[in-house]
């Protein structure tokens, strides 16, 4: 088999699948255009596959697929710091959070926050703000993936694949909304459970299963085979980062605000999160059966791809090419979606456009779609690899948000409120939430601390602990002076 015969042949299957995809969003364009709350979050309409299938879809798009490959590829064993972080942290948040959040129809995590707890707009905005970033950079992330898997499988040089993938997904997402995504997602959905069951079948019978993974590596590189070769605070960095980043991620609280009741939104989330540790893992270990057969390769995220174009046949290879740029194209929609709803119904409605209705909101959307999707272009050649950018967007939001989040459901007075308040919230945003992203973007002071999220969360207990019990202290000596 030859690279050139994978890419023809997945050029022919798209040009049969992308037709179809964006008839399904064709199809539903109209309901998804009804109102707002069906644009955003399918006017909570959404029954338990649809909910399954658009959580899956989100969770194992290119990041997940390519991006685990190659750190599998570049760390081995270490990676599973991160999927214990970002994958097992989904089955708390769907044991612990996903039904409480079902029951409600808002459409932001930080209209949740207003409402039931801190009753701030403008805490609401600068929340709003912060979680687009991961948005944001998960959308550049898929970018990232696209551009390494077209240049392995058809030849087209990384900077072409990025502007590709980041404008299909512009295209997709501004004719869309949640109907559009959710019915996408079913359908790349099903084609990407078999065919990617497929291929970590042929890869693992290929190199004699895990078993002969770890011979293989024990051989070449043993430090690949431990989970201990990190160091503490990196890897401590690794698994806390995306357990921060993921109770704090927009797409998960939006995906349940869609589902149409409190039960769908917890059993979806908790079947694609237990689905998801295996997936994972799987693309790990093939990251690392990658590295044993090709040590050379010139980046880390060209596993997959590599490994696809040569140990499939063209047919079943070009399949998962198609399949892995479909991901792209549904994942991409999702989070754009989710960016865009977090910067209009946090920041622009509430600040600037009070009164506006449906269409106008609607049409804000669309333009808000082209000037994120043009970020996240930027995000995709300002990071090097698909998890670096991923894990930049967790540490920004995380840092500042997980906090004032957990202390503001948990850490409560006698009558039920909150004892956390908005100005140690609205402190922990821009402190612990700007102190995680400086140091994380730093390389100097990454190695240092081993990553921005433990500084971060060091700032954000600190400010929100600090000013919540000052300000409670406060309020007694005034009230006592009266």
């Amino acid at each position: 088999m030859t690279i050139t015969q994978v890419g023809n042949i997945a050029l022919w299957i798209l040009a049969i699948l992308l037709p179809l995809q964006l008839l399904i969003g064709w199809l539903v364009v109209r309901k998804s255009s009804q109102s707002a709350s069906h644009y955003f979050i399918s006017g909570k309409q959404l029954p338990l596959l649809l909910v399954f299938f658009a959580d899956f879809a989100t969770v194992m798009g290119v990041g997940n697929f390519i991006g685990y490959a190659g750190k599998g590829y570049q760390i081995g064993l270490n990676q599973f710091w991160m999927l214990l972080g970002e994958q097992g942290s989904k089955i708390v948040f769907a044991l612990v959070l996903a039904g409480l959040i079902g029951r409600y129809a808002y459409t932001t995590i930080n209209e949740f926050l207003e409402q039931e707890l801190f009753h701030d707009k403008w805490l609401r905005a600068l929340g709003g703000i912060m979680m687009t970033i991961p948005m944001i950079c998960w959308t550049g992330a898929q970018a990232i993936g696209i551009g390494s898997l077209l240049s392995v499988v058809m030849g087209i040089d990384p900077v072409s694949g990025i502007w590709v993938a980041a404008l299909t997904a512009i295209l997709y997402t501004v004719m869309g909304g949640m109907w559009a995504i959710a019915w996408t997602d079913l359908v790349q959905g099903v084609i990407r459970v078999v065919v990617g069951a497929v291929f970590f079948v042929v890869v693992y019978l290929g190199v004699d299963g895990v078993g002969g993974i770890k011979t293989a590596v024990l051989a070449a590189k043993p430090d690949m085979w431990s989970m201990s070769t990190l160091g503490f605070g990196a890897a401590l960095a690794l698994f806390l980062t995306p357990v921060c980043g993921q109770f704090t991620y927009q797409a998960w609280w939006q995906r349940c605000f869609s589902a149409k009741d409190a039960r769908t939104a917890q059993r979806g989330f908790l079947y694609t999160a237990i689905f998801a540790v295996f997936m994972c893992s799987a693309s790990i270990f093939v990251g690392m059966a990658a590295y044993v057969l090709n040590p050379d390769l010139p980046r880390p995220d060209m596993a997959f791809a590599w490994l696809l174009s040569n140990w499939l046949n063209p047919v079943l290879a070009a399949l998962l090419v198609v399949t892995i740029i479909g991901a792209d194209m549904t994942v991409s929609a999702g989070l754009l979606n989710s960016g865009v709803t977090l910067l209009l119904m946090d920041v622009i409605k509430p600040l600037f456009k009070p009164n506006s209705s449906d269409v106008e909101l609607i049409s804000w959307a669309r333009w808000l779609t082209l000037i994120l999707g043009i970020g996240s272009v930027a995000v995709a050649f300002a990071f090097p690899t698909v998890l670096s950018a991923a894990l930049f967007g967790y540490t920004a939001t995380g840092g500042g948000l997980f906090i004032p989040l957990v202390l503001g459901l948990c850490w409560k007075r006698a009558d039920g409120k909150t004892l956390v308040t908005k100005n140690a919230a609205m402190a922990s945003l821009i402190f612990g939430g700007g102190t995680a992203a400086v140091i994380q973007y730093l390389p100097e002071l990454a190695r240092l601390f081993g990553g921005g999220i433990v500084p971060g969360l060091g700032v954000s207990l600190v400010v929100t602990v600090g000013i919540s019990l000052f300000e409670k202290t406060g309020r007694r000596s005034i009230e006592g002076r009266k």
